[in-house]
């Protein structure tokens, strides 16, 4: 059946899932479509950071697929963020399932009894969700593989740890997964979300509304989510207040993003600093659109800052309580700064400085031998 590794996990390896990819594809019909689902993980940052393993895959296999006249169709699964995905990047995301919207019950059973005899090649699981993989064992998916964090895990051909796994930046913890996937040699990409489909451009007239003359803007995400008051730049407000200055000083307009519960605080702060302020009033497809036709963003270590980095966009990263080192987002113009930009950058103490731009490079982290980007 299966193996317990020496961190308590459990994990199975029936060979390569590249060979066990092959062998499922010469079984399928040439000329058909086969299905390939991705359970994405829970929160917007680590969704991002899973996506260079997806790309990676896709790229694989579809060459594969295409050999044999296989046209693969790859279905998200996961909470709502994964609705952005399949505006943003038609081209990987045929389909989606988000949770509470399936045709479907939100079990193992209802999963399987959906799929019927359409079975999908593959299950990716990159969340702790144990429906998707006990459903995928029920049905005798020929490839399974996922993070080894939640229960089940002998439902897997291959798993690997993500939270106590490589103490590495968090792309690279998927690395394992990823190999196994898609061969022992191949690196990671990435690829930006094209900003011409977001279906969010309708905030450009919101934007009109509270007096934006067309001219350029940058997007500032000033306050982190209440659940990470640390993620603040101190002093809170005079920081941005002296940003938004600048900006309007060289004809930039400064606009204020962020949810709900800062909406009060973020519209004092505009009267105080002369920014425009979008906080509360936007989906998440307007917020990508926003962030796509800025001439950049400046944002602490939020979901913002892993949109706007995403969007390839110019983005600075201001890091108070966390680590550049494992979070600094996924982009091709990304920088990261800890406390006052002004001054010089603290790194943490036997860590090497912070990785800057798409991925952190080759061998810059521990744990991910000739790991590489292309952006």
């Amino acid at each position: 059946m299966g193996s317990m590794d020496s961190r308590g996990f459990g994990r199975r390896r029936e060979g390569g899932g590249l060979a066990r990819f092959l062998k499922a594809l010469q079984a399928f019909p040439a000329g058909g479509e086969a299905g390939i689902w991705i359970r994405m993980p829970i929160k917007l940052g680590d969704m991002l950071m899973a996506l260079p393993s997806v790309f990676t895959v896709k790229e694989t296999w579809e060459r594969l697929a295409e050999d044999r006249g296989i046209k693969l169709r790859f279905t998200l699964t996961g909470k709502a963020p994964i609705d952005l995905f399949k505006e943003s990047t038609p081209q990987i995301f045929a389909a989606c399932m988000v949770d509470g919207q399936t045709p479907f019950r939100n079990s193992p059973f209802g999963i399987r009894k959906f799929w019927g005899k359409d079975r999908p090649l593959a299950v990716i699981n990159f969340s702790k969700s144990d429906r998707i993989k006990v459903a995928a064992w029920m049905a005798g998916v020929p490839v399974r593989a996922g993070i080894a964090d939640g229960s089940f895990n002998w439902c897997y051909h291959f798993s690997e740890p993500y939270e106590k796994g490589i103490l590495s930046h968090r792309v690279f913890r998927y690395l394992p997964i990823t190999r196994w996937l898609a061969g022992p040699n191949v690196s990671l990409r990435f690829e930006t979300l094209a900003p011409n489909r977001y279906g969010g451009t309708s905030i450009m007239g919101l934007l009109e509304d509270l007096g934006w003359d067309g001219g350029p803007y940058v997007v500032f995400g000033a306050y982190p989510n209440q659940q990470n008051p640390e993620r603040h730049w101190l002093p809170r407000d005079q920081p941005w207040i002296h940003l938004a200055q600048l900006a309007l000083r060289d004809g930039i307009t400064p606009v204020l993003v962020g949810g709900p519960e800062h909406r009060r605080d973020l519209e004092r702060l505009a009267a105080a600093s002369g920014c425009l302020c979008l906080a509360g009033r936007t989906e998440l497809p307007q917020l990508m659109a926003l962030l796509a036709n800025a001439i950049g963003t400046i944002a602490v270590d939020t979901g913002i800052a892993h949109l706007a980095a995403a969007t390839g966009k110019p983005t600075v990263v201001i890091f108070g309580h966390g680590l550049e080192y494992w979070d600094l987002p996924c982009g091709p113009k990304v920088i990261a700064l800890r406390g006052n930009p002004s001054t010089r950058i603290r790194r943490t103490p036997g860590n090497p400085p912070c990785p800057h731009g798409a991925l952190p490079p080759a061998g810059s982290l521990p744990n991910a031998p000739g790991a590489s980007s292309t952006a």
